[in-house]
């Protein structure tokens, strides 16, 4: 992962929480007159919270999963290039072997 992704992953995450632990906090005050015309939408905004939480945790995982494949299949095409390589340079040194030429002449 690279460190942009890394950064705003954390900055996204740390609002997340943020954010759904303010709203636990503005529901345990229930005593809070101002707020009381908005204490009946708090519980959306909470699973709002709680979903944006969810997904960020689902991108991290595949992001790591993506990057697992990547270099799985990264691994493999290196091994298939070396053996390639491996047969052109076989293939190169056959010529070059000098035959012993006949004696019956």
């Amino acid at each position: 992962m690279n460190k942009r992704r890394l950064i705003f992953f954390a900055i996204f995450g740390l609002y997340h929480l943020f954010v759904f632990f303010f709203v636990i906090f503005v529901e345990s005050r229930k005593d809070l007159s101002d707020l009381l015309s908005l204490y009946n939408q708090l519980k959306l905004f909470k699973y709002g919270a709680l979903l944006g939480l969810i997904l960020l945790l689902i991108d991290v995982v595949w992001n790591f999963i993506e990057n697992k494949a990547y270099k799985r299949e990264h691994e493999t095409l290196r091994l298939e290039n070396n053996t390639l390589k491996a047969k052109v340079y076989d293939l190169q040194q056959k010529p070059s072997v000098k035959e012993t030429p006949a004696s019956g002449k």
